[in-house]
This record gives structure tokens, C-alpha cells and sequence, in this order.
């Protein structure tokens, strides 16, 4: 690992450490996405600019890392297991229903693949 990776990862807002570091890259990547910052994304709001890329960064951090719901729950501001499982289905189904929202999360899930996962291999 490069020094320059190692200290991105020790600089995340993560209070919690996971099992898997990659977790940290998929909520950096969501947040540049959607134009916020990690802590953006762990603060506890309804706030329709806050909970969707909140959302997907549980989405695709449950689908691309080995997290359980609880250590996820965990890292997205002490939420419950539950929280994140919703999180997933509710994500899916809007993947399925809005081709806007299908279509970002497809052009992210491109940019979580060529940054976390290829690298991984």
C-alpha cells in the first residue's frame, strides 16, 4: 500500500474500524459523487440531499465489501443493522424503478470497481 493511500484511509471519519478498509474508499467515492463530505454522510438527517447518496454508499458497501449489517450500521453513525438492510432494498428498488438513479449508480459502481475492487485482484 502506498503511503499516500495509507494516510487517505487513517484520515477518515470513521470512528469505528471495520473488518474491511475498503468500506472508508466506498464512502469517499459516494460522497465525491454526490458533491459531499464524508461526515456529510454520517450525520443523523432526512435531509433529501443527505439520505440518498447515504444510501448508496450502504448499498455498495454492503455489495462490494464483507461487512455484516451490524459493523455497517456501526460505520454509518451508530445506526442498527436493520437501518442498513433497509437501506439496501430501498436502494434496489429505486435501481429498478427511476433509470435516472439507475444510471448514476451504474456509472458509480463503474468508479467503485476501478478504484477498489480491480485493485484488490
Amino acid at each position: 500500500m502506498s503511503v499516500a493511500l495509507a494516510e487517505i484511509r487513517s484520515a477518515t471519519p470513521l470512528r469505528y474500524k471495520v473488518s474491511d478498509p475498503f468500506v472508508a474508499d466506498v464512502i469517499a467515492l459516494v460522497a465525491a459523487e454526490f458533491g459531499l463530505t464524508e461526515r456529510e454522510m454520517m450525520v443523523h438527517s432526512r435531509d433529501h440531499r443527505l439520505w440518498k447518496p447515504r444510501m448508496a454508499a450502504m448499498y455498495y458497501a454492503r455489495l462490494l465489501t464483507s461487512c455484516s449489517l451490524p459493523e455497517l450500521g456501526r460505520v454509518f453513525g451508530g445506526r442498527s443493522h436493520t437501518t442498513v438492510l433497509r437501506a439496501f432494498r430501498r436502494c434496489r428498488e429505486m435501481i429498478d424503478s427511476d433509470e435516472v438513479w439507475a444510471a448514476r449508480m451504474d456509472r458509480l459502481l463503474v468508479k467503485l470497481v476501478e478504484k477498489i475492487v480491480a485493485p484488490k485482484a
